[in-house]
């Protein structure tokens, strides 16, 4: 069961768009090899806002992603291709209904 989660939102340069959507599709690969991250989404909520959600079993899972591969790749394309730092808001989940 997820108890704890991870919400980011991305504000992408303009003309950057097509770069982070690639970027957020290879970005699947990483996090496919974390047991412990059950669900994830990246996501498009405008023109340039997009963001991640993330779904943990515990503080452990979610220590493991904040510390993982693609924390450091999304570090390392923040400055091309976001306007501003990635806001990773970590957040407790009070009810959920996921698959299993």
């Amino acid at each position: 069961m997820v108890t704890l989660g991870l919400l980011t939102l991305l504000e992408v340069k303009p003309g950057k768009e097509e770069a982070a959507e690639s970027f957020l599709t290879e970005a699947l690969q990483l996090v496919e090899k974390e047991p412990g991250t059950t669900d994830w989404f990246a996501m498009r909520l405008g023109s340039t806002l997009y963001a991640i959600f993330g779904a943990f079993p515990d503080e452990e899972a979610r220590t493991a992603h904040m510390s993982g591969e693609l924390i450091r790749a999304l570090s390392e394309q923040a400055p091309d291709l976001f306007e501003k730092a990635p806001a990773i808001n970590p957040f407790d989940v009070i009810a959920a209904k996921s698959p299993g």
